[in-house]
């Protein structure tokens, strides 16, 4: 995901509009991360600089404009968790890049970390300051007119809503920090594209950045574009009927509730069906090709095909067999038919 500006064909021909006066095309082709066409009109906050440093520094971004620093204000003294998520992917979308910068999530989730320390900081250095005031003690029994001094710490004030909020984004954030983008996730478009292979990449690369089912559900939606995306958006609505509302089924009766499965009945479509079910009966070993190799492959058009998994062993088997080198299938029925409860598994290993 990214349609943050980053100075790509898109910034530059915005910027030669500029050059040329050219009201039509800048009128037509607004961009959101245009210091002329949004200037910044006024100081920034003590906090927005504090913060356009590091974001300058860590993650190459460039320039910023009067929106930039409006969300940021909307993201730094925001409590809903989902608005300030939204406004921070505004903030993004404000911004110009030297060079292309990772995907929106990982920026997003690393403005909320640094939103979050910034923040407690802010709140540790005010409470020690009200720790340390100096108050005046009067000594009634002296002579003189000058007065002692005594350090007072106020007694422990209760959390207030602030706080308790900024303590349960730090404590999400640190759950958060846990998580990796090592292996990079895909999108998925839909049209021809393979989606049980997709779910499959996608399962992959979380379970290698050590993703669990919930933070999988959280950031899905950003790997999905075109028409997977408005569906997507749809389906887990507040008003949705059947609303997806987590990753995977755990119990019975979620199947209609789970990403997963939804995602398969959506775009496991009946001309893909009718595509696999083909090439799953013309698949044969190909000349040089290893058993587990050929065997592989079926396996995935097996799973394509029977996505419910109600396929016999003795169906898998014949399309395991039946696309084997001749001398391999002839030898192997004869030893499948001998043992009881023959198996794909048990085949694959006989014909090796």
């Amino acid at each position: 995901m990214g349609d943050y500006s980053y100075l790509p064909q898109q910034s530059e021909e915005h910027f030669a509009a500029h050059n040329r006066n050219d009201s039509n095309f800048i009128e037509l082709n607004l961009l959101p991360s245009c210091l002329i066409c949004f200037p910044v009109e006024k100081q920034s906050s003590k906090q927005f600089q504090d913060f356009w440093n590091w974001f300058l520094n860590e993650h190459s971004a460039e320039t910023y404009i009067a929106y930039t620093t409006y969300y940021f204000n909307q993201v730094y003294f925001e409590d809903n968790f989902e608005e300030r998520n939204n406004n921070i992917n505004q903030l993004l979308y404000s911004t110009i890049f030297e060079q292309q910068p990772p995907d929106l999530e990982y920026l997003n989730h690393q403005i909320h970390i640094w939103i979050a320390v910034h923040q407690s900081t802010e709140t540790s250095l005010e409470t020690k300051k009200e720790s340390y005031q100096i108050a005046p003690v009067f000594n009634l029994f002296s002579s003189e007119s000058e007065h002692s001094t005594q350090t007072v710490t106020p007694e422990p004030m209760a959390q207030d809503p602030l706080q308790q909020n900024i303590l349960i984004t730090l404590q999400g954030i640190q759950t958060a920090l846990g998580q990796r983008n090592n292996t990079p996730l895909l999108l998925f478009r839909g049209n021809a594209q393979d989606p049980i292979e997709w779910l499959d990449d996608f399962e992959r690369a979380a379970t290698a950045n050590q993703y669990d089912n919930e933070y999988k559900f959280q950031i899905v939606g950003g790997y999905l574009q075109g028409s997977p995306a408005t569906w997507f958006s749809q389906e887990t609505n507040a008003n949705a009927q059947q609303r997806i509302i987590r990753w995977a089924p755990t119990n019975a009766g979620e199947d209609n509730t789970s990403f997963t499965i939804r995602f398969e009945t959506k775009f496991r479509t009946p001309i893909l069906i009718s595509k696999w079910r083909m090439e799953l009966e013309r698949r044969t070993q190909d000349l040089g090709e290893v058993v587990t190799e050929y065997a592989k492959a079926i396996r995935k058009l097996i799973k394509h095909v029977d996505s419910g998994r109600n396929w016999t062993e003795e169906q898998k088997i014949h399309s395991f067999i039946k696309g084997l080198r001749t001398d391999l299938s002839y030898a192997l029925w004869p030893l499948l038919v001998l043992k009881d409860n023959s198996t794909m598994d048990m085949a694959i290993e006989l014909a090796q």
